[in-house]
């Protein structure tokens, strides 16, 4: 599924728009619940310590605290 979303939406909030459900929790970044693997492109992430470096380097995000930087695509 594709979708667009603006600059202030996170993945979590346009992928909850698409109809898509990536499993979330605190949706601040700590519970690392809406943990996914991004495929494409970048995002801006600031995340609450809910994801390790390792998963990080992995390709990794937190979806509720992470921002599109362009086309993003990731496995859900």
């Amino acid at each position: 599924v594709t979708t667009r979303c603006s600059e202030t939406d996170t993945i979590l909030a346009a992928a909850k728009a698409a109809g898509l459900v990536i499993p979330s929790g605190c949706s601040m970044g700590i519970c690392g619940t809406c943990k996914v693997r991004k495929t494409e492109d970048q995002v801006h992430m600031v995340h609450n310590g809910g994801i390790t470096d390792e998963d990080v380097e992995d390709g990794y995000i937190l979806a509720c605290c992470s921002k599109p930087l362009g086309r993003v695509s990731v496995e859900a």
